[in-house]
């Protein structure tokens, strides 16, 4: 084999030890989290900050768990400053683990939150298993916990 094969041979067996860790070391969602998202969308509601929804997802790429919030402020004043606000309602709760690396915020008429829309069954479900990749391929939720859906 010359250089060139090893270095791809090389590359594509550091991809598959990659994904096995991936499906080996899952993070796990901890109840605290949970809790402090709940804290967090609670505080959110009290500050006049409207979501259209809120869920834990997983995210494969990077192995974590982030709170998505789904909000119409995102579109109208930008992520930036919406994040700024998150933030500033964020640090009332005093959260032992939560923080804004964790959160993800998406407008509402955002492609992400289409997206997330698109695999919604019916009012308040998710659909998962092989019916996701049968009704939208390009769109899969890898582990969730919902707090709010649109109606």
């Amino acid at each position: 084999m010359n250089r060139r094969e090893l270095q791809a041979l090389a590359e594509a067996r550091l991809k598959d030890a990659q994904a096995l860790f991936q499906s080996m070391f899952k993070r796990v969602l901890v109840n605290e989290l949970l809790v402090e998202g709940q804290r967090l969308l609670e505080a959110l509601a009290r500050n006049r900050f409207p979501m259209v929804a809120a869920l834990w997802s997983y995210f494969p790429e990077s192995m974590e768990w982030r709170l998505v919030i789904v909000s119409p402020v995102v579109d109208r004043i930008g992520p930036l400053r919406a994040y700024k606000r998150i933030q500033r309602v964020l640090a009332t709760t005093k959260p032992s683990l939560l923080t804004l690396t964790d959160i993800a915020a998406y407008g509402s008429a955002s492609q992400d939150y289409r997206n997330l829309r698109d695999i919604i069954s019916s009012p308040g479900r998710l659909i998962a298993g092989p019916e996701v990749s049968r009704m939208q391929p390009a769109v899969a939720v890898e582990d969730a916990y919902v707090y709010q859906l649109p109606a």
